[in-house]
């Protein structure tokens, strides 16, 4: 066996030998050993080269100049600072008058003697790799240094100018001195980098740009208006799969750490996330881009409780003021979004259909890197991004018809700005999903029509009776109940002059509108109120409950003296809604507290309150912070109170069902109560199990094995 084995290995020894002959591979004749004192030397010698290259190239001087440095009749000539540059269109092409001036200044600088030095202390190739290392980082420095936070045109051909005659030929004239290996400055040959090699150099260029805009692009999307020409440096860098996934990847996270945290408002979300469909739609029009960053901002605005109602408090805010003059922006309210849905019509938020135009000729294929869940919505606006936010429109629609009942309700002159949102809006969602609101503009509408007869029937109108005069002009707007959302009812005793007009204005609606009756929400509306006081005459716009408390304090039955308690009990209203409008008045300097939960009436003001007695509505800032605080908490009670009482709806639907039926688990209770309570069941599980606990402490339900709730017997 071992004679076989060395037999069959020699016809392979030869074949190696035919192809790797021994003298195919020499040595060189003077090898040189370069020891630890050499490697030692390569950082001292990268910071020299690159501080002289440095210069050379014009990076961190803005008074750097090509060529010659005087004005000509065809232009300025180029710097390499962007911001001190002229424009592009002004700076003149380089003469040969200026490559000459050029050479002469980089003849005058002593890396050229230096070169040679370098290479013979780590040899040929280590420096060549030195300077190949030491050009990339400078390139990089000029891009950072000249363009991060410039955002104007002509930013690429500054770039292409830098790269063609300065950074370019400089390379080509270090190599030529490193391979001649003399101390001597080569003159450049400018055709010899005139092609590829300059290309080359200009694409990584524009790729180190683009690295440097996707760092940039949360300050590019936060201040879009002006600093919108960012994005077109980003289109020459998505220009490839692993470029465009390293953009959205990066941009991403910095939305996770920088906005998608509870430090942000929502309105500050929404305003960024705006800008971000504005500029990804500008960077990619086909939105796979768009697609990918904006899947976490929309989950996490899906998960805000106020989303939906920053959205229509926005998209139903005035953009404009009494003179067609643009209102200031105001950081509570998304004005925008009114601009963006008037300037937009219907057809911005249908979904392109380019795919079965068969004419389309310049039809294009999704990106390769098209997400396989990805729905081609280019043509999708703003209004039409934020409203698909929801996977049903009706939470959308009864949030409008919330926020639309608050300022249909208010006394307005006219009601142009919510007719054209529902209009606008109706082409998105269509007739039908927006009847009810529909409905409640035209009783707003109708109601004025409605409101004249009835007050000229009825002798209510100025100047035709005592009870103007006395009591003021009642206005009444009819709604219709079924088509209205629930409106918080806070029912207190209105003053008597009220009252009275309140029977008289029901008459002559009985009269016109037969077999229907009126149902006063006396919460609901304004009162203008002109109060004489000793010193000074006070007139403004209140709350019904406001205006009713401060009436308690005149008339025979008045005192200048009142209690909350005394208040409370002789108006009907809860004690929390009284101390509210008290401390509103006492905001305004109408009333004074002398005591806990005692207000007197200020007839006159302290003698050195001279801002308040020159400016009589003009509150007082704390007073008016504690009267906020007081009407919210007396409205969150009153929200508590419609909640017990619903409750007590519900509790009649449990039993009945839990009678006919047998016992449930929660889950089906839930459900069933979806069904069969009008206009759905509001609340979820964990409150339903709250609800359901109380009534098995009172001893109506008992909880079973398993969970089933039943009657208790």
């Amino acid at each position: 066996m071992a004679k076989i084995q060395l037999s069959s290995m020699a016809p392979q020894s030869a074949l190696f030998a035919s192809v790797f002959q021994s003298g195919a591979v020499k040595p060189p004749k003077h090898r040189q050993q370069f020891g630890r004192s050499a490697q030692r030397a390569i950082p001292e010698i990268k910071h020299e080269l690159h501080d002289e290259l440095e210069i050379l190239l014009g990076i961190g001087d803005d008074s750097w100049v090509y060529g010659v440095e005087e004005e000509s009749e065809k232009g300025y000539p180029f710097r390499s600072g962007f911001d001190s540059s002229p424009p592009m269109r002004e700076v003149r092409r380089p003469s040969p008058e200026d490559h000459a001036a050029q050479r002469a200044k980089y003849a005058d600088v002593g890396i050229w003697r230096n070169i040679g030095r370098w290479q013979q202390q780590i040899g040929s190739e280590s420096f060549k790799k030195l300077l190949a290392a030491v050009f990339n980082d400078l390139m990089t420095e000029f891009v950072t240094w000249s363009y991060a936070g410039c955002y104007q045109a002509d930013l690429d051909l500054h770039l292409a100018y830098w790269v063609e005659h300065v950074f370019s030929p400089l390379v080509m004239q270090v190599l030529a001195v490193a391979d001649m290996m003399v101390p001597s400055f080569p003159p450049p040959d400018h055709q010899r980098v005139a092609g590829a090699e300059v290309s080359r150099w200009h694409e990584i260029a524009m790729t180190r740009l683009g690295a440097l805009r996707v760092d940039e692009l949360f300050e590019i999307v936060v201040d879009w208006d002006a600093t919108s020409q960012g994005i077109d440096d980003l289109k020459h860098f998505t220009t490839n799969p692993a470029t465009r996934s390293y953009l959205t990847t990066n941009f991403a996270n910095t939305l996770q750490t920088r906005l998608l945290h509870p430090g942000a408002s929502t309105i500050e979300i929404l305003q960024i996330y705006i800008s971000i469909i504005r500029a990804f739609r500008k960077l990619d029009p086909k939105g796979v881009l768009l697609d990918r960053v904006a899947r976490k901002v929309r989950r996490y605005l899906r998960e805000r409780d106020d989303t939906v109602k920053v959205i229509v408090s926005g998209l139903l805010s005035d953009a404009v003021d009494e003179n067609d003059e643009p209102r200031e922006s105001d950081p509570h309210v998304l004005t925008e979004l009114a601009i963006e849905l008037s300037a937009h019509g219907a057809q911005d938020s249908t979904v392109d259909d380019g795919e079965f135009d068969w004419n389309n000729m310049e039809w294009v294929p999704d990106p390769v890197d098209a997400a396989p869940d990805y729905m081609k919505s280019k043509n999708m606006d703003v209004i039409g991004s934020l409203i698909s936010l929801f996977e049903s429109k009706d939470v959308f629609v009864k949030e409008l018809q919330v926020a639309l009942a608050e300022r249909l309700l208010k006394n307005k002159a006219d009601f142009n700005q919510e007719i054209s949102v529902v209009e606008h809006l109706k082409a998105r969602f269509g007739d039908a999903a927006l009847q009810g609101c529909e409905v409640m503009l035209r009783d707003v509408l109708d109601s004025r029509k409605v409101d004249n007869v009835i007050r000229r029937d009825q002798g209510m109108q100025e100047g035709n009776g005592a009870a103007p005069a006395e009591g003021g002009q009642l206005h009444a707007k009819i709604l219709s109940r079924l088509f209205w959302p629930s409106l918080p009812e806070q029912s207190f005793t209105v003053p008597a002059v009220i009252l009275e007009q309140q029977h008289k204005y029901e008459k002559g609606f009985e009269a016109l509108k037969q077999s229907r009756k009126l149902t006063w929400l006396n919460a609901m509306g304004q009162v203008e109120v002109e109060l004489e006081l000793t010193d000074r005459v006070f007139h403004d716009e209140v709350s019904p409950f406001q205006a009713s408390v401060i009436d308690a304090f005149q008339g025979e039955e008045g005192s200048s003296t009142r209690s909350v308690a005394d208040l409370a009990s002789a108006l009907n209203m809860s004690p929390t809604l009284v101390r509210s409008a008290c401390i509103f008045w006492a905001s305004k300097r109408i009333l004074a507290e002398t005591a806990k939960d005692v207000f007197s009436v200020l007839e006159r003001l302290p003698d050195g309150d001279t801002a308040m007695a020159a400016d009589p509505s003009r509150p007082d800032a704390a007073a008016a912070a504690a009267a906020e605080a007081a009407a919210a908490q007396a409205a969150i009670e009153a929200e508590e109170a419609e909640r017990k009482q619903k409750m007590a709806v519900y509790h009649q639907f449990v039993v009945s069902m839990l009678t006919n039926q047998g016992a449930m688990p929660l889950p089906r209770i839930a459900m069933m109560l979806g069904i069969v309570v009008p206009g759905g069941f509001p609340f979820g599980n964990e409150e339903l199990k709250e609800f359901l606990g109380g009534m098995v402490k009172e001893g109506i339900l008992e909880l079973g094995h398993g969970g089933a709730y039943k009657v208790a017997s």
